[in-house]
């Protein structure tokens, strides 16, 4: 069987193959096919979930402050705006008072070709804002979670009356789903609360958060988006095609775990069994290895203890510009990872935790990687085995595993949430 991969762009991404007998399954979140998106989002906002219609939550004379998700996530944003704008005009509001803000959370800042693809024709008709969580100018301390983690976030949100949030559902190895409080924590939100969530799903490998929308981390995000007054959020579904299959639209927690049911409808795949070789493209995380990463989170739910883990990713901005933390430290058993930071010797806890997330992978699995964005002596020092091609790839990871393995191929890794019979039907999550 011929494995082909959607970077087209990239020549050197070349299709592999696998005899038939060691295919084990191809398994794809589900497609939904064309539908009518401008009434599914219509209808969403106009019938929200938990809240009033926004138009009669808005006064005359409010601010409003609309966050945004980011060039990493494939939001139609420019599609769900005219929407808003219109219940916010019929209750009064004049455009004036309307500012955007980009949540793109630790990612860099997005360019303008980036933010005219969000944003179409509204980017020269809005204030335009791009977060930076580490701006110190830019930052509000609004209190302290009830943990102690002092909650800080963009100082806009101090200057709106009304905070709407636009974001995508999709199966998230942190927050258990993408999506709801996301867009405001870590979407702007300051380094303190950043390092905690981040470092609170480290500590939890992917089986036990991926696809789980109540969990620790979750639960921090929506207190402190409560915090900072975020009332509204369309959330918005799109099937493996990428055509949109839903929006829900209204109170944070209320519209965020409707929609995570169909989110979980359409992502989910279900193995027979854990497969001996995993192959998973990073689709649509492609940008960099700490998107692409989302493919190991993936694979490891589907790969047995031992296994090999293929990730084939462009990955063309590199490992992670923006925490070069990961090339310096490189791969340590997590406990070590764990004693630099809990000693201060490592700052970036958010970059450690991406880095944790991958070394758990790595303690127990083949991790290869496809990718020519990356280099040898990156991979290597990140512990993962290189391979040139993904044809190269599948030689070493068949010596390793031997002539019968069994395949799974996994398509738009960077969202599917696999499942495994048995597992899933006595509750065991590794």
């Amino acid at each position: 069987m011929l494995i082909e991969f959607p970077f087209k762009h990239y020549e050197s991404i070349s299709p592999g193959e696998v005899p038939d007998a060691n295919v084990m399954g191809i398994y794809a979140p589900r497609s939904v096919g064309k539908t009518d998106e401008e009434h599914i989002i219509q209808r969403g906002i106009e019938h929200p979930i938990g809240t009033p219609p926004l138009k009669e939550m808005v006064r005359k004379q409010d601010r409003v402050l609309i966050l945004v998700d980011d060039y990493t996530r494939g939001s139609p944003v420019k599609k769900v705006l005219p929407h808003l704008l219109a219940q916010l005009k019929e209750a009064g509001v004049s455009n004036k008072a309307i500012t955007l803000l980009t949540a793109q959370g630790t990612h860099r800042e997005m360019t303008q070709e980036e933010l005219k693809e969000k944003l179409g024709p509204f980017l020269e008709q809005f204030p335009v804002h791009q977060h930076r969580w580490t701006d110190e100018s830019m930052l509000h301390r609004f209190g302290t979670l009830k943990d102690g983690t002092p909650v800080r976030a963009n100082r806009l949100l101090t200057e709106a009356d009304l905070v709407l949030g636009i974001v995508s559902i999709v199966p998230h190895r942190v927050k258990g789903f993408s999506g709801g409080a996301k867009i405001a924590f870590p979407g702007v939100a300051g380094p303190e609360i950043q390092s905690h969530l981040q470092w609170q799903g480290a500590q939890r490998m992917s089986d036990t958060v991926m696809g789980e929308p109540e969990n620790p981390m979750r639960a921090a995000m929506e207190e402190a988006a409560k915090m900072v007054g975020l009332r509204f959020v369309v959330n918005l579904v799109t099937g493996g095609d990428k055509h949109l299959a839903g929006c829900f639209a209204g109170e944070p927690v209320a519209s965020h775990r409707e929609g995570c049911r169909l989110s979980r409808e359409i992502f989910s795949v279900t193995l027979p069994q854990r497969a001996d070789i995993v192959v998973a493209d990073s689709h649509p995380a492609d940008y960099d290895l700490w998107q692409s990463a989302k493919g190991y989170y993936s694979g490891t739910m589907a790969v047995k203890d031992g296994g090999s883990l293929i990730v084939v990713a462009p990955n063309p901005e590199g490992v992670a510009k923006n925490h070069p933390m990961m090339l310096e430290v490189g791969y340590k058993p997590f406990p070590e990872l764990r004693a630099m930071v809990e000693s201060g010797q490592i700052k970036d806890v958010v970059g450690a935790s991406i880095l944790g997330d991958l070394c758990q992978i790595i303690d127990k699995t083949d991790c290869i990687i496809v990718s020519p964005g990356i280099t040898v002596d990156e991979a290597k020092r990140l512990g993962l085995r290189y391979a040139a091609t993904v044809q190269d790839a599948l030689l070493m990871a068949f010596e390793k595993q031997g002539r019968k393995a069994k395949v799974a191929i996994l398509r738009q890794g960077g969202h599917i949430l696999p499942q495994v019979t048995g597992e899933q039907q006595e509750g065991v999550r590794r």
